[in-house]
């Protein structure tokens, strides 16, 4: 690791959405990859890494302690003495998912969530176009897809992180208002199996 060990500001995050799949290589670096386009007026911006778990199995039988303290054996005087244990392992499970969740203010146009969920969407005359959600649009594909990407970069001018989530599941969250004097905000969910999604930090 080099550099001055900065922590990264707000300010200094960027994001970025794609409407394809990453191709993941050794010779292009993740914030180097080419993204349909520039998300802004993100926050409240959380990444949850893939759960590790573990799981205790029981069995018949018992083995020797063999590592860590001894037991306490309660009322002698002879102090800690060797014990033994029912047998166990250790389950490794499944590992779990890239999540990514946060708010964007509303504007008036179609934002990224819509672009990666809502398909093409039906031209209106007047210059609008309609979205359904969750059925099929009016090309006749299915208005769910899950090849796009996301991206969340940070860089404070010495030190450079990025994380980015390929072949994303979106979900539409709750569009309110912060207030009666506030903006419009959506809420979303972006997730992605873990072999679709990886961190990369500046050595």
């Amino acid at each position: 690791m080099t550099g001055s060990c900065n922590s990264f500001r707000a300010r200094e995050g960027t994001a970025a959405y794609a409407t394809g799949a990453i191709t993941w290589d050794n010779s292009t670096p993740l914030d180097n990859e080419t993204f349909t386009g520039n998300v802004n007026e993100l926050k409240d911006i959380s990444v949850k890494f893939p759960e590790m778990s573990y799981e205790k199995v029981d069995f018949i039988g018992n083995t020797a302690q063999t590592v860590g303290a001894n037991a306490q054996t309660l009322g002698t005087g002879s102090g800690p003495v060797a014990s033994n244990f029912q047998n166990q392992a250790v389950q490794i499970n499944s590992v779990g998912m890239w999540e990514i969740t946060g708010t964007q203010v509303m504007t008036g146009d179609e934002q990224f969530q819509d672009v990666l969920v809502l398909g093409s969407g039906q031209a209106i005359s007047g210059g609008y176009t309609r979205y359904g959600v969750g059925g099929m649009n009016s090309n006749g594909s299915f208005e769910r897809s899950t090849i796009g990407s996301f991206r969340i970069y940070l860089n404070n001018g010495s030190e450079e992180t990025c994380v980015v989530m390929s072949n994303i599941y979106v979900t539409l969250g709750e569009l309110k208002p912060t207030g009666a004097d506030g903006h419009y905000e959506r809420e979303f969910i972006i997730t992605c199996l873990a072999k679709d999604g990886a961190i990369e930090w500046l050595d």
